[in-house]
Formats: C-alpha cells, structure tokens, sequence
C-alpha cells in the first residue's frame, strides 16, 4: 500500500472550504487503497516547537474561540495529520523518504499572493517523480511577471499536473507548455450520504425554512437586495452565515456548515465552496461575484458554472468569454427556475470517473 503526503493549506485561517476539500481528497485516496496522510505546516520553531507546556497551556486557555474549538476537534476526527508538523517556509526535505508520493493541492496551493506559500507546495523537496498535483488552484488569472520564471521551473519539475481552474490551464500552458487536465473541486468527489453522515445540527435557533445567505467578500447592496427579494417571494427567512467574529453563526465547524447548506432551502453566496455545495445537495442557488477588491477571485466560480452548464445561475449572467457579470443579469423571477439537476448529475458522473482515474494513477502507479 503506497503512503501519500496531502500538503494543502492548513495555516490559512479556519475556512469551511478549505478543510472538506482536504477531507475529500484524503477520503477518496484512502479507497484505492492507500495510506494518507496530510502534512500540517506552523508558522515558525519558535511557536510550535519550542512553547513551554506551561506556555502552551496558557496559550491555549486564551483560545476562547468555538469556532478554532470545532475545527480543531474536526481534524481530530477527520483528518490524518502527517506524525510531525513542517515549518512555514522551510523545505523540509526529509519528509521525501517517509512518503511514495505527494500531492499538491487542492485550493489555493500555487496562490502567489499568499506569503506562506512557497517552493514546499510545488513538492520541490521531494524527487521529480512522486511530485503530483491533483486540482491544484493558483487563486488569479495571471501569474505576476516576478514570479513567472520561478513558477515556470517549480512546474516543470512535477511529474503530473492537475489544475481547478480553466485559468490554471492556461497558465500551465504558457509556463510549461504543458496540457494540464482541469478536475473538480474534491469535495465534488463525494456524494450527498458521505456528507450527510459527518454533518452536524449546530446548537443554535434554526428555522424550520430558510434562504442561506453565505457571503466571504463585501455584502454589496445590491446582492442583499436582490436575494431578499428572492427570499420574500419564496417566503423564507434570510439565515445569515458570516464569518465575522462575533455572528450568530461564527462559532460552527466544517460539519456544521454542511448540515446549513444541505437543509436551506435555497442558496444564495460569492463562495466557491457555498457553490459546490449547493450543486452536491442539488439546491436552487444564485452566485455572486466576490467583492474583494480589485483582485479577481471569481475563476474557479466560472469554470464551476461552465462545466456544469448553470451559468444562468450567476448574478450578472456570464458573459461571452464565461466571466461573471459585474452587475445584474439575473432576474428574481429567473432565479426562482427549478436547476435541472438531472443533466448536472450525468457531468458530474463523468467528472468524478475522470478525477478517479486520475488519483488512482497516483495511487496504485509505480
């Protein structure tokens, strides 16, 4: 049985997203079978490594946050942590001979604005030959002119590549020359009982109805008008889920949001993984654009809607290249149009056989 290092983001915040994504990839690498595990990183020696056990209990006793209480007890349970922790911006190469293979991804592993990021996600410490990437995301359209020949050789030393984002692909390609393949997200990967047996009811008031209202960037104006208006003429609640301190709903896990997504009776986010999710449970959703400022974030959102064919899901229809629409497009009466989901089941059937044999290659190949 091969062993397999995940190396993901795991230093990044407590994001719902990030952590099923890292859940599913395990999951299904497991199945092959193989021995998974993923490899944490901290932000430096002297805060992870070299704390007192008093310091450390001090530390911990001020972590008066649910919400850091709920993620950590859900990798606890979920996710196989590697048995020691890598160092933010160290390329350790000594984890290349405790694992078979590598594999880079998902979310935003080659995002070259994030500071943590580095030579370690493009598996350099490790031999050519067991560096793979499965649905890896650079997080931009365009790789900044400062980074493109580093970029350009960190990938052309992988041995395979596998992007998220239609973008990637181009990126790949014009770095490398190399076709790499688009997969989904690997939350897409599993199905709506493999969910539905980790999802947790949060100890909170819920109405028995509701519009879920899942918002990472700016909650522009017009985006709350417009799905309030869907919300009343549904005649459901608006259930806010934000991810500013101090919300009703702040303090949940990843088990929690699933439970929210997979019981609303309709969605309305700027989330990519508010999306995938409202697509595995099969619920009528619009998508937003993310309103962070002026950097464009919505590429993976777009490849999404395409390859499903529910661009008409996007607020500000998706225009002739298949970008999200700045503004209006979408009606309210047109948001409230049944998603046929039967024709997003047969791609999805046919974009989980691909990733499948793509991820079983890693596992089972010499």
């Amino acid at each position: 049985m091969k062993r397999i290092a995940i190396v993901t983001i795991t230093n990044s915040g407590l994001n719902f997203g990030n952590k099923l994504q890292n859940y599913a990839l395990q999951h299904v690498l497991e199945s092959f079978p193989a021995d998974v595990r993923t490899i944490f990183s901290a932000k430096n020696m002297r805060n992870s490594l070299l704390l007192s056990r008093l310091r450390k209990l001090a530390k911990a006793a001020l972590k008066t946050s649910g919400r850091s209480r709920r993620f950590g007890s859900f990798d606890r349970a979920y996710i196989k942590k590697a048995g020691r922790t890598r160092f933010e911006r160290l390329n350790d190469g000594s984890f290349s001979k405790e694992y078979d293979a590598f594999v880079a991804g998902s979310d935003q592993v080659w995002n070259p604005a994030f500071p943590f990021n580095s030579e370690f996600e493009f598996l350099t410490f490790a031999g050519p030959e067991k560096r793979f990437s499965y649905a890896a995301s650079f997080g931009l359209d365009e790789i900044p002119e400062a980074y493109r020949v580093t970029y350009a050789q960190r990938l052309a030393g992988m041995r395979s590549i596998s992007v998220r984002e239609d973008k990637g692909r181009e990126i790949v390609m014009r770095l490398t020359g190399r076709d790499a393949p688009v997969h989904v997200d690997p939350t897409m990967l599993l199905g709506i009982d493999d969910y539905a047996a980790i999802e947790r009811k949060p100890a909170l008031p819920l109405p028995e109805k509701y519009l879920l209202m899942y918002f990472l960037g700016d909650q522009k104006s017009e985006y709350v008008s417009f799905l309030r208006e869907v919300a009343d003429r549904l005649d459901l609640p608006v259930l806010e889920l934000s991810e500013h301190r101090g919300s009703a709903f702040y303090n949940i896990g990843p088990q929690h949001f699933l439970y929210l997504v997979r019981h609303a009776d309709y969605v309305c986010t700027d989330s990519f993984h508010g999306t995938v999710f409202a697509i595995i449970f099969q619920k009528p959703f619009v998508a937003f654009r993310r309103a962070d400022g002026n950097v464009s974030m919505d590429s993976r959102t777009e490849t999404l809607l395409r390859k499903f064919g529910l661009g008409s899901r996007a607020f500000g229809a998706m225009g002739a290249e298949g970008g999200l629409g700045a503004e209006g497009g979408l009606s309210a009466e047109r948001a409230l149009e049944a998603v046929s989901y039967g024709e997003v089941g047969e791609r999805l059937s046919q974009e989980r056989a691909a990733a499948m044999e793509y991820l079983r290659g890693i596992a089972t190949q010499d």
